[in-house]
């Protein structure tokens, strides 16, 4: 498959310089290009090295407090019920637990039913009154207004419009289309990265959004559905370095698709066929 993608890589730059006229435009090209693949990589080594290895870090050190406040060798502490309990503590009242021996049922008792009530009243996606769109970079100096122009287009693009709720016809899902092709195969619903496990190949992938930490699923995935995002948001540029048909900014994919549902992804026309 790399050596499929890089292949697919190379006659598209060709085709790109191929369709430039100018021996100026394809250096203009060339320049920029190099540039972004210099730059790109920088964007999944820092999620790992900033966030991925020391939260997966702070994970094993809670994972192991919590199995010494559930049991310790053949010492029976009983503290939590079992050891993931953990996750429902602060950190000083898990720390405190260990120093104390002191019983945390009640306490975890009433965390899970606060997260329970959490997720079945989501509430609404923002509050209070929409400020609008941002004041205009008139009056800034040029240098000033190219860069939050520049800005405000990046980001526009990173997470895509607000498409909350909308459906296509007939039933249909719609969203930007971030990947060309076309597939057809079983969805699979994934939320967040504790649900990994239950993707199996050639799943459509259909998940909130994702991130660095998802891009070991790709070459296992028919296609890509997803729920915020645009053109240059990581799950749309992945998909289209893994070849992979990709439908983003759904607004409501993973609450209309199920699990094992036949769908059509058409990542040439944004939609998602059921």
């Amino acid at each position: 498959m790399a050596a499929a993608l890089t292949d697919r890589r190379k006659r598209a730059a060709a085709e790109a310089r191929r369709r430039l006229t100018s021996p100026q435009a394809r250096a203009k090209f060339d320049q920029a290009l190099d540039r972004a693949s210099a730059a790109y990589p920088v964007r999944e080594d820092n999620e790992y090295f900033t966030v991925s290895a020391p939260l997966a870090l702070v994970r094993r050190t809670a994972v192991e407090i919590g199995r010494r406040l559930a049991r310790l060798g053949k010492l029976d502490r009983g503290q939590l019920e079992s050891g993931d309990d953990v996750f429902f503590l602060e950190a000083e009242e898990a720390l405190a637990a260990l120093r104390d021996g002191a019983y945390r049922h009640d306490l975890v008792l009433r965390r899970k039913g606060e997260r329970a009530w959490v997720l079945g009243h989501p509430g609404p996606r923002s509050y209070g009154k929409d400020p609008g769109p941002p004041p205009s970079f008139s009056s800034l100096p040029a240098e000033a207004r190219l860069a939050n122009d520049g800005f405000l287009w990046a980001v526009d693009r990173i997470f895509g419009p607000d498409t909350t709720g909308r459906g296509g016809p007939h039933g249909a899902v719609t969203g930007i289309a971030a990947s060309a092709g076309s597939y057809t195969g079983p969805v699979r619903v994934i939320m967040n990265e504790t649900e990994f496990g239950r993707l199996r190949a050639g799943d459509v992938l259909v998940c909130p959004v994702t991130s660095p930490v998802w891009s070991v699923l790709f070459p296992s995935i028919g296609a890509l559905v997803t729920d915020v995002g645009g053109n240059l948001s990581h799950p749309a540029i992945i998909a289209c370095e893994y070849g992979v048909p990709a439908v983003v900014a759904t607004g409501n994919g993973t609450s209309v698709l199920r699990d094992g549902q036949i769908v059509t992804v058409d990542g040439n026309a944004g939609i998602v066929g059921t």
